[in-house]
């Protein structure tokens, strides 16, 4: 038993204890190596774990970089054979893939924002043709101070997609997005707008009381086939970063569209504020 528990300390620790016991242990001494047995499953266990964090850690650094380059040379095959559009749509993928998936800053400029939401509607463009139109405006006096703002990456995109898929895209005929930005204070107003069927007052009343939530709040757990989920993530991320004065609102009326607004602090520098530090 001795001997035993002294390969144990050792480090000694393939297979179970009682493989190296070359007498007959008595109860006590079975249940301590029984104890120890599961003592030394668990540190298995963790270091098995760790290193399958780790592989995954490494294939998810890998992964990025193979998607680029499969895009990238479909892009080169389609060019060579003379296929321009799906060339220019592979670019585009590549494009809004390496901005979702590589970047990893918490903020980021409008300006780059902007980038993303156009390089998106490209894509959806050869989904849609002519039937789908987007606009994007601003003050001219304003424009310079507005796209150097910093917001949370990702924030125009989901919402520009969901306003594409639970609005225009359900219409008849074409549609029209347009994304409105304006300085009001110290604040930033963003506002999606898209011309689709809009929601009945009751869809409405649901979605702004989940948007009112707290954005500790996230044991949210509606399912997607009730939309608004990309909605509710970003009012999320918008209160844990800056506090609950900021985040969305929807306005809608059946037939009509949809406006989902975005109100934040007007932020320029590149250090992130602390949240609820703009109140």
């Amino acid at each position: 038993m001795e001997q035993t528990v002294r390969l144990f300390l050792e480090g000694y620790t393939t297979g179970k204890l009682s493989d190296f016991m070359d007498v007959t242990a008595s109860p006590a001494e079975e249940l301590l190596l029984e104890r120890m047995d599961r003592a030394l499953d668990s540190s298995e266990l963790l270091k098995l774990n760790k290193r399958q964090a780790q592989y995954l850690a490494l294939q998810n650094q890998i992964n990025p970089h193979f998607l680029y380059n499969t895009l990238e040379s479909i892009r080169s095959e389609a060019l060579i054979a003379g296929l321009d559009r799906v060339a220019d749509m592979t670019e585009a993928l590549a494009s809004f893939f390496r901005y979702t998936i590589s970047k990893v800053e918490n903020l980021v400029s409008v300006e780059e924002e902007l980038h993303n939401c156009e390089t998106y509607f490209r894509i959806q463009r050869y989904r849609f043709g002519n039937r789908l139109e987007l606009s994007i405006e601003c003050d001219p006096e304003d424009e310079e101070e507005i796209y150097r703002c910093r917001i949370p990456k990702l924030t125009m995109q989901p919402i520009l997609e969901n306003s594409i898929i639970h609005g225009t895209e359900l219409k008849i005929g074409a549609g029209h997005l347009l994304i409105h930005l304006e300085l009001t204070g110290k604040c930033l107003l963003i506002r999606i707008s898209d011309d689709g069927v809009g929601m009945s007052p009751e869809t409405l009343r649901k979605m702004n009381e989940r948007l009112e939530k707290s954005g500790l709040a996230l044991a949210d757990r509606a399912p997607e086939s009730e939309g608004g989920i990309a909605l509710v993530n970003v009012n999320n991320r918008i209160h844990l970063l800056f506090g609950e004065e900021y985040g969305l609102h929807v306005f809608s009326m059946a037939g009509t569209g949809t406006d989902v607004e975005i109100l934040l602090p007007a932020i320029t520098s590149d250090r992130e504020p602390r949240r609820g530090a703009l109140s």
